[in-house]
């Protein structure tokens, strides 16, 4: 499996953001305020995905694998079913979310294949047959 690195300055700058949201990022993509947990393993035939996404839709998820990495994209809304919006406690994240997962080895992402099922969401990405190295005699 790969190692993804950790970014502390995306951190600094969702901490930066909650004392001045108005702060600009000068271009660069602003930090979301959720991600999905998200489960990735990998078995002897393909590298497996889940992700949970409860009260989402098929429609608000957008899911693209390009050059050995897995894009999940997406927005959760925030639904005002209360007539009189005086809420105590908001606990749940919403707004948009943008992770990218790299393939600890090449996959054959045209046999890819997505179930949304529940709110979980389930990715499976075959692996590429390796090559198999042949070593031939040669005759005189």
């Amino acid at each position: 499996m790969k190692i993804i690195k950790w970014d502390p300055f995306k951190d600094m700058m969702m901490v930066e953001e909650f004392f001045d949201p108005a702060k600009q990022h000068r271009g660069m993509e602003k930090p979301s305020t959720w991600s999905p947990a998200v489960d990735v393993y990998e078995t002897e035939r393909e590298i497996v995905l889940t992700a949970e996404l409860p009260g989402m839709s098929q429609e608000d998820i957008m899911l693209t694998v390009q050059d050995n990495v897995l894009a999940l994209k997406g927005d959760r809304l925030f639904e005002r079913d209360v007539k009189h919006e005086n809420f105590y406690r908001i606990e749940r994240n919403y707004g948009h979310f943008n992770r990218k997962f790299s393939m600890p080895c090449d996959v054959d992402t045209d046999k890819t294949s997505a179930n949304f099922n529940d709110g979980l969401l389930k990715v499976v990405i075959p692996k590429k047959n390796k090559v198999r190295k042949v070593h031939v005699k040669v005759e005189k």
